[in-house]
């Protein structure tokens, strides 16, 4: 429990940090205020969870330059560990799926999926905020 409480304060911060960049078009987080079902979560939910998404801007070749920048965060189609992990889901967990599939499920090839280990948050957004410019 402490681990998931601990996650999740740092899934939030990096959150509110991916919202406020200018090179992020859109987060996903059900913590985040201007997430369209904010309400419901805070109602619903104790954390707002481990895992967030964002599109960033741009094309997938963008989502790819990004990714591929990080240090920390390491490659993997698999979420949920001690280990901050991150994914492109148009090319790992969704890639079965057809572009219109894909697309009315509102996964593009710009979005990308983060799910936040025990790093330290510091270190967290740095890695993020170096991999953005």
């Amino acid at each position: 429990k402490i681990r998931v409480e601990a996650q999740s304060n740092i899934a939030l911060e990096i959150a509110q940090l991916l919202d406020k960049h200018s090179k992020i078009e859109k987060v996903f987080y059900p913590f985040l205020k201007n997430f369209s079902q904010y309400s419901l979560a805070k109602k619903q939910q104790t954390l707002g969870g481990t895992i967030l998404s964002f599109k960033i801007k741009g094309k997938k070749k963008d989502a790819f330059k990004f990714i591929n920048k990080l240090k920390i965060f390491d490659i993997s189609n698999n979420l949920g560990d001690t280990k901050s992990i991150v994914t492109h889901p148009t090319t790992t967990t969704h890639r079965i799926l057809t572009e219109n599939e894909r697309l009315s499920l509102g996964i593009s090839e710009n979005l990308i999926r983060l799910s936040i280990g025990l790093e330290t948050v510091s270190d967290l957004k740095k890695d993020i905020a170096t991999a953005l410019k």
